[in-house]
């Protein structure tokens, strides 16, 4: 019987699932460590004609907060092991797939048209569930760990806020703006200190799936 299966419409799928699979890979904890910047604490606003206080300036370093902080090296740490866990499983799913693609051909010289036909709509139906699969590992894995990294980011506004307040600070910068900035100015290592002390660690919360 004549081949009625072209290798390519199983190539692509496969292709599609392997490309999928590698998304699992692409989120980052730098993604959600680029959280936006520390904010000024509130100030009561002058009333219309009262003289403007002069700047008192704090300056931080967020990133290295958001990097290096107990908290959030507790939630690298989870995440990479959890992307790690994923990607084994995807992993798993596509060579079973490649296993799967490598009998229907081996059955395209055997199998009457009607059946090879049901047999590739089931390949085609098990490769999309395997697309499925990998874009909710994906979402979920995202998802928690921006939610883990905002309650760290949380706790360094709070933080700066009251150093803010101690320091008569009205003005609070983050030091990637500057080149240079003089050590008086930068209250990151104080920060970093009583964040550390207020929020030791942060759970990643992945929804089973």
């Amino acid at each position: 019987m004549q081949s009625t299966l072209s290798k390519t419409p199983f190539r692509v799928a496969m292709l599609s699932a392997v490309t999928a699979a590698g998304l699992v890979l692409s989120a980052t904890v730098a993604q959600a460590q680029s959280a936006p910047k520390a904010e000024a604490p509130k100030t009561d606003v002058p009333a219309p004609g009262a003289e403007l206080k002069a700047p008192v300036i704090a300056v931080i370093d967020v990133q290295k907060i958001m990097q290096e902080s107990n908290a959030s090296k507790g939630i690298t740490k989870s995440f990479e092991s959890l992307r790690d866990s994923y990607q084994k499983e995807i992993s798993a799913l596509e060579d079973k797939l490649r296993k799967n693609e490598d009998e229907l051909r081996k059955q395209q010289t055997v199998l009457s048209p009607e059946a090879l036909a049901t047999k590739r709509r089931d390949f085609e139906k098990q490769v999309a569930d395997v697309q499925k699969t990998v874009q909710a590992r994906k979402r979920a894995l995202e998802t928690s760990l921006n939610e883990a990294m905002a309650v760290v980011h949380k706790t360094m506004v709070e933080v700066v806020a009251d150093v803010s307040r101690e320091r008569n600070a009205n003005l609070v910068l983050a030091r990637q703006q500057f080149v240079l900035v003089d050590t008086q100015l930068d209250v990151t290592d104080l920060v970093m200190e009583r964040v550390n002390k207020k929020l030791p660690q942060v759970a990643l919360n992945v929804p089973k799936q």
